[in-house]
C-alpha cells in the first residue's frame, strides 16, 4: 500500500508537471508557428479546457494519496503537510485559471471577432489589448504553477529521501 501511494504521488506529480511543461513550451508555441492567428486561437480554445482539467485530476489525486501517507505516518509530517500546501497552491491557481480566467480570456476573443465583423478597427484593437493582458496573466501563472510542481517535488524527494531516524 504504502508503495502504491508513493507512486500514485509520483505519477500525479509527473504528469502535471510533463503537461505543464509540454503545454507551455510544445504545443503553445508550434501552434502559434504553425496555424494562422485565427486557427491558433481555436485550437488553443478546444486545448485548454482538457489541459486545465489533467491539472486538477492530477493535483485532486496528488492531494488525495500524499495525504493517506501522512495520515498513515509514512510521510514525515511537516515536509509532508509542506508538499500538499504546495499541491493545493497549484490547485487554487489551476481552478481559478479555469472557471476565471479562461473564460473571460475566451468572451474577450469573441468581442474582438464581433468588432472584426462589424468593421469597428478601434473597438478591436482595445479587446486585444485586454485579452493580451489577460494572456499574459495567464502565461504567469502557468509557470508559478509550474515552479510550485518543481518545489514540490523537491520537497517530496526529502519526505522519500528522510532517514526514518530523523523524523
Amino acid at each position: 500500500m504504502t508503495i502504491a501511494l508513493g507512486y500514485v504521488f509520483l505519477l500525479s506529480w509527473a504528469l502535471w508537471i510533463g503537461a505543464i511543461v509540454f503545454f507551455l513550451f510544445v504545443v503553445t508555441p508550434t501552434a502559434f508557428r504553425a496555424l494562422e492567428m485565427e486557427h491558433t486561437g481555436k485550437f488553443i480554445r478546444a486545448v485548454s479546457p482538457r489541459y486545465y482539467r489533467v491539472g486538477l485530476v492530477c493535483g485532486l489525486s496528488g492531494l488525495l494519496s500524499g495525504g493517506l501517507l501522512i495520515a498513515m505516518r509514512l510521510w514525515p509530517w511537516q515536509g509532508g503537510v509542506t508538499v500538499l500546501v504546495l499541491v493545493f497552491g497549484m490547485l487554487v491557481v489551476v481552478f481559478w485559471a479555469q472557471q476565471r480566467l479562461v473564460p473571460r480570456m475566451d468572451s474577450l476573443r469573441d468581442e474582438a471577432h464581433e468588432a472584426r465583423d462589424q468593421d469597428d478597427p478601434e473597438a478591436r484593437e482595445e479587446v486585444l489589448l485586454r485579452w493580451q493582458r489577460l494572456h499574459r496573466l495567464s502565461v504567469r501563472l502557468n509557470l508559478l504553477v509550474l515552479l510550485l510542481g518543481l518545489a514540490t517535488g523537491w520537497m517530496w524527494l526529502n519526505c522519500w529521501l528522510v532517514l526514518p531516524g530523523r523524523w
